[in-house]
């Protein structure tokens, strides 16, 4: 079982937790510039991918600011989950934050929803709890 935890980079703090069996929220809070030398994509998101996690939300409405390098590392992260067979959610309610987004129309390749419960509801059906 993935051991959930909180990590600090430089100028972003990264919380970990399940919201239900089968989905796990990474709240990120801070700055992902490129001054920051985040590695979020080696770090945690491969992490919970060798846990066998497939449904991940990343939740960015704790982002004050993000520039050309934190647009890429979310790109990463989106390239590495579907590589892996997993769904990953982003969710942001920072006007600023899904302003950048939408001007690069990378709003319209990573998919964004205005919360975390919006992004939940948005993972494909998990069979085994069907049943």
């Amino acid at each position: 079982m993935y051991a959930f935890r909180r990590g600090t980079f430089v100028g972003l703090d990264v919380n970990t937790s399940r919201l239900e069996p089968g989905v796990v929220v990474l709240l990120l809070e801070g700055s992902i510039t490129s001054g920051a030398e985040v590695r979020l994509d080696d770090v945690f998101i491969e992490d919970l991918l060798q846990q066998g996690e497939r449904r991940l939300i990343l939740d960015l409405t704790g982002i004050e600011h993000m520039d050309s390098t934190g647009m890429h590392l979310m790109y990463t992260c989106f390239s590495r989950a579907q590589e892996a067979g997993a769904e990953l959610r982003f969710v942001s309610s920072n006007a600023r934050i899904s302003r950048i987004f939408k001007i690069t129309r990378l709003d319209e390749v990573l998919p964004f929803y205005p919360t975390v419960e919006a992004a939940r509801r948005s993972f494909t059906p998990n069979p085994s709890a069907t049943s």
